[in-house]
């Protein structure tokens, strides 16, 4: 078996790493994404609107607190970070829709504390760039693109305008969430 029947694309977990591996606005490749919810509406957005969904049907979403939601998502996502092919690093957030972690955003919405907010930032560690640029490689050239238009289009956006388009665009699954108000 060759490296390249080894490593494609063929689920989400895979999708997750090229999706980080993929340029955007500020860098060619391995642009990072700041925060749960924008990683989450970026997953969301590649399975409802490219040909990638074919790859994400291990990703359901429900409506959430904070729109569409996959807990499966998140399982995937701790499981790179355990391998080692995905990096997190902390960061404070300047407001409560900039706030990342699905946990603290909760308890803190439940307690109203004014303890500091923080944002995880998700990257590709070197061993994760060699796993996803040689996935991202095995897409067709037309899956690239569309990859890399949802990361160009919505990656360095503010996450209230990433927020705005997913919940216009997708009323549904925004029936459960605790800023509907404020994202309008």
């Amino acid at each position: 078996m060759s490296n390249n029947e080894v490593f494609k694309v063929d689920n989400g977990t895979d999708v997750i790493l090229t999706l980080l591996f993929a340029g955007g606005r500020r860098k060619p490749e391995n642009e990072e994404i700041v925060g749960n919810t924008k990683l989450v509406k970026l997953m969301f957005l590649l399975a409802h609107e490219t040909s990638l969904k074919k790859y994400l049907t291990d990703f359901p979403y429900d409506a959430y607190n904070f729109g569409p939601y996959s807990s499966q998502l998140f399982d995937a996502l701790q499981a790179l970070i355990n391998a080692g092919l995905v990096k997190t690093k902390s960061s404070d957030s300047e407001g409560y829709l900039e706030e990342a972690d699905r946990f603290h955003i909760e308890r803190q919405a439940i307690e109203n504390t004014e303890s500091p907010k923080t944002t995880i930032i998700y990257s590709l560690s070197s061993e994760g760039r060699v796993v996803a640029s040689t996935l991202f490689r095995s897409l067709t050239q037309a899956e690239q693109e569309e990859l890399t238009t949802i990361k160009r289009a919505f990656n360095s956006i503010p996450l209230r305008k990433l927020l705005q388009y997913v919940y216009r665009k997708y009323p549904k699954f925004t029936t459960e969430s605790v800023i509907r108000e404020y994202v309008y």
